[in-house]
């Protein structure tokens, strides 16, 4: 939830310093990161092995990298990079990308 409110602002271009609601958005989210940084230090993946739980926080991780999010979090980065290489998700986001190209 943390990084929903922050993306917009990012996608909107109202994350300026000097809005007022974008303190209390980035402090929530560097506070959220903390903590998945300390999670995935010490594990591969967030369950003992990949699962679903891996795909949506990865899809969530990747948007926030996006706006350079994850640029003092390589621990999370890395994670990323960890559930992206993954054949099921190079594909799964490449039917995707073909999909939407199919419908322009």
């Amino acid at each position: 939830m943390a990084s929903l409110p922050w993306t917009i602002l990012q996608v909107s271009g109202l994350a300026k310093e000097d809005n007022p609601g974008c303190a209390p958005l980035n402090e929530f989210l560097q506070s959220r990161l903390k903590r998945m940084k300390r999670v995935l230090g010490a594990r591969e993946w967030l369950t003992d092995q990949f699962s679903i739980a891996d795909i949506l926080m990865a899809d969530v991780l990747r948007l926030v990298d996006r706006f350079d999010g994850l640029a003092n979090y390589p621990v999370c980065r890395a994670y990323v990079a960890r559930a992206t290489a993954r054949p099921a998700f190079t594909k799964a986001h490449a039917d995707q990308l073909a999909h939407f190209a199919a419908a322009d």
